[in-house]
């Protein structure tokens, strides 16, 4: 077969090796290119799943500081009396 002036043999065992490999270098390289492709895709799930967990925490954390500025908020006005109908009542 010609294309241009480039002219490609049919299969022979003379050439039969060379194309043999380059068709497995082709294909390694398309394998290794899948691969990163599938790595990169679980590494940003991974990323995304592990910021997801931080704002949960951090979302945690800042309703226990609320729960507890309430509860001593709550304590602190509990005891005294506050006007002269509390005093009353008691």
């Amino acid at each position: 077969m010609q294309i241009g002036n480039l002219i490609i043999e049919p299969w022979s065992k003379k050439n039969c090796i060379y194309r043999i490999i380059a068709i497995a270098l082709v294909l390694a390289w398309l394998a290794w290119g899948l691969i990163l492709f599938q790595e990169g895709n679980r590494l940003q799930a991974r990323m995304t799943e592990l910021q997801l967990e931080a704002q949960r925490q951090e979302e945690m954390l800042r309703r226990e500081a609320i729960y507890r500025r309430a509860a001593l908020g709550n304590e602190a006005t509990q005891p005294g009396v506050q006007n002269a109908v509390d005093a009353l009542g008691r």
